[in-house]
C-alpha cells in the first residue's frame, strides 16, 4: 500500500485497483475548513492511476466528528468568506460524486455534520455496528452547510431528512441502514475490507469503459442542483451571524 499526505487526507491505494482516501485530523478527523482537499492534486491522483473504486474511511476510531466548530465561529464576523469556501468545497463534492468510479464511504464510529455530508457524495455507505450518525449543527443555531440540505432528502426522502436534520439527534447504524442512510451494517473494524470487498465484486464483470457508459447514462441530472447548493451556503452563513457562541459542540 503506497501513501501520500495531504492536509486532513491521506491517500492510500488497496492494490492497484481502489484508491483510498482517508479523513485524518486528530482523534476526531475534524473538518476544518470546507476545502478539505486540493481539488487538482486529487484529479491528477485519479488520472495517474486507473481505479476502478475509491474508498473513504477516517483515520483511527471515527470516520469524522465534523466540522470545526472553533474554526467556524472565526466567520461569524465576515461570513460571505465562508460562503466562498462552502461553495468551493461543495465542488469538490461533486467532483466525486459524479467519478465515473464506485465510491462507498467505509464508516466506523462517529459520522457527524460535514464527514457525513462527505459520506453522501458517495455511491454507498458501509457503517460499521458502532457507527453513529447525526447532523448536530441545529444545537448551535445553524443547519448543514455542506451539501446535507440537498443530498440527505434527495437519498432518504424528505420527511425522514426533515427529522434528522431538524432534531440533531444522534442515530445508530441499524437506523441509519433502516432509512436507507447505510447500505450494510458490518462488524466492527470491518468496514474497510467489507468497501474492498464490494468494489472488487462490482468490477469483476465490468471493465473501466463499461463503468463509465453506465455512469454516464445512470448520472444524467433531474435538475440543477447548484443554485440549491449556493442557497444553502447563503443561508448556513447568515445563519452563523446569531449562531449560539457558548454552546459546545457534541
Amino acid at each position: 500500500m503506497n501513501t501520500e499526505i495531504a492536509p486532513m487526507v491521506k491517500y492510500d491505494t488497496v492494490g492497484e485497483s481502489i484508491g483510498v482516501l482517508r479523513l485524518h485530523n486528530g482523534r476526531d478527523n475534524l473538518v476544518d475548513q470546507a476545502v478539505f482537499l486540493d481539488l487538482f492534486q486529487l484529479k491528477q491522483w485519479l488520472n495517474t492511476n486507473q481505479f476502478k473504486g475509491l474508498i473513504f474511511t477516517g483515520e483511527g476510531r471515527n470516520f469524522s466528528k465534523g466540522a470545526n466548530v472553533n474554526r467556524i465561529r472565526e466567520y461569524k464576523d465576515c461570513p460571505e468568506i465562508l460562503e466562498k469556501e462552502l461553495n468551493e468545497g461543495k465542488k469538490i463534492l461533486s467532483y466525486i460524486e459524479a467519478l465515473p468510479l464506485i465510491t462507498v464511504a467505509a464508516i466506523e464510529g462517529a459520522c457527524f455534520g460535514a464527514g457525513l455530508e462527505i459520506a453522501l457524495s458517495c455511491n454507498y455507505r458501509l457503517a460499521s455496528e458502532n457507527a453513529l450518525f447525526s447532523f448536530p449543527e441545529v444545537t448551535l443555531g445553524l443547519l448543514p452547510g455542506f451539501g446535507g440540505t440537498i443530498r440527505l432528502p434527495a437519498l432518504i426522502g424528505q420527511r425522514a431528512a426533515k427529522q434528522l436534520i431538524s432534531s440533531g439527534n444522534i442515530i445508530s447504524s441499524e437506523e441509519a441502514m433502516r432509512i436507507g442512510l447505510a447500505d450494510e451494517i458490518t462488524g466492527k473494524k470491518e468496514a474497510f475490507q467489507k468497501a474492498v470487498e464490494l468494489i472488487e465484486e462490482m468490477v469483476k464483470h465490468c471493465s473501466g469503459k463499461q463503468m463509465e457508459y453506465l455512469d454516464d447514462v445512470m448520472n444524467q441530472p433531474r435538475t440543477d442542483h447548484w443554485p440549491m447548493y449556493e442557497k444553502e451556503s447563503k443561508y448556513f452563513t447568515e445563519l452563523i451571524k446569531t449562531m449560539d457562541m457558548g454552546l459546545d459542540r457534541r
